[in-house]
């Protein structure tokens, strides 16, 4: 029982319903002046409708649309498609009534007629309501309609409101259907001519509401003058929807006789409708033949525009192909011709960066071994001095003449051992960024090694500090894990040391935690944190800068910037960094994970053994034993010669290799301390020509180099061990020890 908005006579429509939205004429007004012949045939199609002749309101309305194509009419060709679908929804022919619903709406917004656009889409709404599936867009049609209807405010009927007050009285949603029905009614104006009057469908749908609700008075009342209506305007198609529904409301409240009534009306409208059930079908099937002869027609001359239309189309595709084609071939050949230049110009290019790369990468070879060089030769040269200063220092030390001078001693001894340290350090860096370097995994007891360190730095570095450090190792971490002990002495060490430099007083705190990971190993965190002065931040990351000091911050002990920086280069050899979290004045945390595989029972006797065979190699008595010195360093022959005088060994001495060279060949001793860096003949050189003659003498290289760099050569030459000067006296003694024992062996 839907209603769709119908084109009404333009005479009574332009009395009572002018379009005054914005002061602008009604767009049917405008319509009917501009083309009068076209609004003629909408007039004459509602009037044919009106009187039931379908066929013949099929034929003009396509003879309409037919029209308003050629002059390119889309509002008439929305009335076309309008009057179809309104035309085959009389004839209860839903699926073209639905097509041609579309259509009208298609043209109605190429028309850009916002009332038309409203009544296309009331209209397509009211086709889509009949089917449950599409109820839901047909509301939301609805509401598009009647926004517009109530932006334009043209006192026209709302048949939006109306439809969808319907939809709701079908869902039972009575609520919902109220404001909808009120807003309906409001925009009804008795005084207007409505071509299909919507005061019966108003008067119907209040009905349903006041029914719905249980309210059968009210009901009645709007029932009986919607059934007047009817009548008086002979709405038969309307009759049969509504006058069975009301006759059983009638019978329902106790109203027989009117219930009668009305009953007989209905049979009245259904056998009329028997009588011309024949001639409406001849009709209808009529219609449909010949609208499907127009449809034929149409197509048949829309076939043939359309091959005239897709042969010029052709000519016109095939002229601009053929342009397109000479034009993209001459833009190929630019192209050719400009990439073979690029070509040869990126070519130049880049033999000429290939020479600035090879250049480059030779001034960075030879500056790595420039470097290399640098630190060796500067490891050399520092530590040869240093040896004379920390082995006079060791034999004095052990005088008693000079027992008085033991703080003075102690002093320079440890500023010996400082200035070692910082020799080392250099090392350190200079071996780090070496590809080949290899951390040397062992068994070792990492809760051990901590506590260790911790005290070593309370009975020294915090002697006489307002400083101490708290060593808090959770019990998750195991005792024994397989790792580079001396290089994570070396990283904790120097944080430790960094911690102390600037915390003149307070607590610095070691914490180590560990969590088993699914491979069986385990991951430690190690965590250092001081309540010291703190980091700036944006100085966090370059304090890990090599020679980086932090100018600001107040402290007199800032060292040489080596530390931080040996312990991030030390991690990253470990696959791990470091993270550090600092402000000022709030103290710094160093924190680091490392991932340790536990030690084996095995692993940890194999350690314990060997440990305790270390402890056991004593000092074979040196008493008679003939050692020659080889050193060009007169202060280094002194002191290697007190020390082991100390042992009473027989001491003799030669200042170069062709002096060795010549004392070897014509006297027996018993070990041979063979400096490598000397003039003439080198140390290699040197053990080299000795071996022609004796293989069996042990020489011990003494050099200033790390040891790391020359044990190959050493090797070669023939030498049996190598010691670092400034050495270590227990190192020094336990090498002294394995090699007589080696020999003793051998001898005996």
């Amino acid at each position: 029982m839907k209603r769709k908005s119908i084109t009404i006579l333009i005479a009574l429509f332009s009395l009572c319903c002018s379009y005054t939205a914005s002061g602008a004429i009604d767009s049917m007004d405008v319509l009917s002046y501009q083309k009068p012949d076209l609004q003629k045939q909408v007039d004459s199609i509602l009037k044919i409708t009106d009187s039931k002749e379908y066929d013949l309101a099929i034929e003009m309305a396509s003879s309409l649309i037919n029209e308003a194509e050629k002059r390119n009419e889309n509002g008439f060709l929305f009335h076309g498609y309008n009057l179809l679908s309104i035309t085959y929804d009389q004839l209860q022919d839903s699926v073209p009534a639905f097509d041609y619903a579309k259509k009208a709406l298609h043209f109605a917004k190429l028309s850009k007629n916002d009332t038309l656009i409203a009544w296309g889409y009331n209209n397509l709404a009211a086709s889509l309501s009949e089917y449950p599936e599409t109820r839901d867009q047909a509301l939301t049609y609805y509401k598009e309609s009647l926004q517009i209807q109530r932006r334009l405010n043209d006192g026209e009927f709302l048949d939006a409101a109306l439809n969808i007050a319907e939809l709701y009285r079908d869902e039972k949603n009575f609520t919902m259907m109220y404001p909808y029905l009120r807003e309906a009614q409001k925009s009804y104006d008795e005084d207007c001519f409505y071509y299909d009057d919507p005061l019966v469908y108003l008067n119907i749908l209040w009905g349903d509401y006041y029914k719905g609700l249980d309210f059968p008075d009210r009901a009645l009342v709007y029932y009986s003058k919607a059934y007047d209506l009817t009548e008086e305007k002979k709405m038969d198609y309307l009759a049969l929807d509504f006058y069975s529904g009301f006759a059983d409301f009638l019978t329902k409240y106790g109203k027989p006789k009117q219930a009668l009534k009305v009953y007989k009306r209905y049979i009245f409208y259904f056998k009329n409708k028997e009588q011309v059930k024949n001639q409406e079908t001849f009709q209808l099937a009529q219609a449909h033949m010949e609208a499907e002869e127009l449809r034929r027609a149409r197509n048949d001359a829309e076939l043939k525009q359309q091959i005239l239309d897709q042969d010029l189309q052709r000519k016109k595709t095939q002229s601009v192909l053929l342009g397109s084609i000479i034009g993209l071939m001459v833009l190929f050949l630019a192209y050719l011709f400009y990439s073979e230049r690029l070509r040869l110009g990126l070519i130049k290019n880049l033999k000429l960066n290939n020479r600035h790369l090879k250049k480059a990468k030779d001034r960075a070879e030879k500056s790595e071994r420039s470097k290399t060089k640098f630190f060796s030769t500067l490891s050399h040269e520092m530590r040869t001095p240093l040896y004379g200063v920390t082995g006079i220092i060791s034999i004095l030390e052990k005088k008693d003449a000079f027992a008085e001078y033991k703080d003075e001693i102690g002093s320079l001894k440890f500023s010996a051992d400082h200035l070692l340290d910082i020799i080392n350090d250099l090392l350190d860096i200079s071996k780090l960024e070496d590809d080949n370097f290899e951390l040397i995994k062992k068994p070792f007891n990492v809760k051990l090694l901590v506590e260790e360190l911790v005290s070593s730095f309370q009975q020294n570095s915090l002697k006489n500090s307002n400083c101490k450090i708290i060593c808090d190792v959770d019990s998750s971490v195991p005792n024994y894990v397989v790792g580079d002990s001396r290089r994570i002495s070396q990283i904790l060490l120097n944080i430790l040391g960094n911690a102390v430099k600037f915390t003149p007083k307070g607590t610095i705190a070691i914490r180590l935690r560990s969590k088993i990971l699914s491979s069986g190993k385990y991951k430690i965190q190690f965590e250092i944190e001081d309540n010291g002065i703190g980091i700036p931040k944006e100085k966090h990351e370059s304090i890990f800068d090599e020679f980086s000091q932090l100018d600001d911050l107040q402290s007199d002990n800032k060292g040489t910037g080596l530390g931080l920086p040996i312990v991030r280069k030390l991690l990253n050899k470990m696959g791990s960094d470091i993270e550090l979290k600092s402000e000022p004045g709030q103290g710094s945390i160093f924190t680091f994970t490392i991932e340790f595989a536990e030690a084996t029972l095995l692993q940890v006797i194999g350690k314990r053994e060997a440990k305790k065979s270390e402890g056991d190699s004593e000092l074979t008595n040196l008493k008679d034993l003939r050692i020659l010195i080889v050193d060009d360093n007169k202060i280094n022959r002194l002191v290697t010669r007190r020390v082991l005088e100390n042992q009473n060994a027989i001491i003799f001495e030669a200042q170069n290799g062709e002096e060795a060279l010549e004392r070897t060949r014509k006297h027996h001793y018993d070990m041979i301390m063979m400096d490598i860096n000397m003039p003439g003949m080198n140390g290699y050189e040197t053990t080299k020509a000795i071996r022609v003659f004796d293989k069996s003498t042990p020489i011990i290289a003494l050099t200033a180099a790390e040891a790391s760099y020359v044990k190959q050569k050493v090797k070669e030459s023939g030498m049996n061990d190598v010691i670092t000067k400034p050495y270590n006296l227990k190192k020094f003694s336990d090498v002294i020890a394995k090699e007589i024992k080696g020999r003793n062996q051998i001898t005996g």
